[in-house]
C-alpha cells in the first residue's frame, strides 16, 4: 500500500499526489506504469483523448496492485458530451482501461453545445448512478462555470476541479469557490512544464532539506488545503524524485517566498477549448 495522504470530498479519497500521462504514449506508459506503482503511485490521471487508455489498462491488468488499491481518473471528450454519447463513451474508456469503473469521471473541457452543460451534467451525474464511476467532477471550469455545475448537480455531487496551478500561476479566487464548496482543486502542469526545474528562489528554499526545486514546488502544491497534483515524466528517476516529498515541510518564510513569485504564467490556453479564465 502507498502511504501517499489522501484528500476526502463529498466520500471521495484521493491520493494527494498522482502520477499524470498527459502526452505519454501507450509504449512509454507501458514501461513507466511498472516503474511507477513500484515506487508507490496509486493515483493514475488519463483521458480519452490522450490515446492511452489501454496503456493504463495494461498497467492495471498486469501490475500486480490490486484495483482496490489503485485510484483511475479518466475524463470525457468534448465530442462525446450528449447524454447517450457521453454514456457510451464512458463504456468504451472501461473496456480500454479493463476495468468495470474509474474511481474518478471528469468532464475535460467546458465546451457545450446548443442547451449548455445541463444535458451533459446530466449524463455524467447517470454515470455514476449506474456505476462506471464512482465519483464525478470537473476540468477547466472557471468559476462561474463551476458554481453553476454545482447548483445543477447538488452540494455533495462532485468532487474536484482539475485546472492547471502551479507556483506560477495564483488561481486564488478559484481556490476560494473550491473550498466553499469541498472540491479539491487537482493541480495538472504542477511544474509548470519543467519550468521551475531552474528557479532559483525554489532552489535555494529546497537546499534547506536537500531537496531539488521540483521537489519544492510539488510540495508547496500539496500543503495546501484540498490540493492534489498529477506530475508527468517520462523519467522514472524523476518520477521516484516527484514521489519523494512527504519526508520534509515548508516554513512559513517559504511559502512566503514562493507566493511572491509570478502568479499569472498560464501554460495551457486552447483557444477552442478556453473558458475566460478567472486568473
Amino acid at each position: 500500500m502507498s502511504d501517499v495522504p489522501t484528500l476526502a470530498a463529498h466520500g471521495l479519497n484521493m491520493p494527494a499526489l498522482g502520477f499524470g500521462t498527459w502526452e505519454l504514449s501507450d509504449e512509454v506508459l507501458d514501461r513507466m506504469l511498472p516503474e511507477v506503482l513500484a515506487i508507490g503511485y496509486r493515483h493514475i490521471d488519463t483521458a480519452q483523448i490522450y490515446g492511452n487508455e489501454a496503456g493504463v489498462g495494461r498497467a492495471i491488468a498486469t501490475g500486480g496492485v490490486p484495483r482496490s488499491e489503485l485510484f483511475i481518473t479518466t475524463k470525457v471528450w468534448v465530442d462525446r458530451y450528449t447524454p447517450e454519447d457521453l454514456l457510451a463513451s464512458v463504456r468504451e474508456s472501461l473496456d480500454r482501461l479493463q476495468t468495470d469503473y474509474v474511481d474518478l469521471l471528469l468532464l475535460h473541457w467546458p465546451k457545450f453545445e446548443g442547451q449548455g452543460m445541463n444535458p451533459t451534467l446530466e449524463g455524467l451525474m447517470r454515470a455514476k448512478a449506474d456505476g462506471l464511476a464512482h465519483h464525478i467532477g470537473l476540468s477547466n471550469f472557471n468559476i462561474d462555470q463551476t458554481e453553476q455545475a454545482v447548483a445543477f448537480c447538488g452540494p455533495d455531487a462532485l468532487a474536484t476541479n482539475q485546472v492547471e496551478y502551479h507556483v506560477y500561476l495564483g488561481q486564488e479566487r478559484l481556490r476560494r469557490v473550491l473550498a466553499r464548496h469541498n472540491l479539491i482543486l487537482t493541480a495538472y502542469m504542477p511544474l509548470a512544464k519543467a519550468g521551475v526545474v531552474n528557479d532559483t528562489v525554489l532552489w535555494e528554499i529546497g537546499a534547506q532539506y536537500d531537496k531539488s526545486a521540483a521537489q519544492v514546488a510539488l510540495r508547496w502544491l500539496i500543503e495546501q488545503d484540498r490540493v492534489a497534483a498529477i506530475p508527468a515524466t517520462t523519467n522514472p528517476h524523476h518520477a521516484q524524485s516527484n514521489f519523494d516529498i512527504f519526508n520534509f515541510s515548508l516554513s512559513a518564510e517559504d511559502h512566503q517566498k514562493i507566493g511572491a513569485l509570478e502568479k499569472h504564467r498560464r501554460l495551457c490556453a486552447p483557444a477552442s477549448l478556453s473558458p475566460d479564465w478567472d486568473d
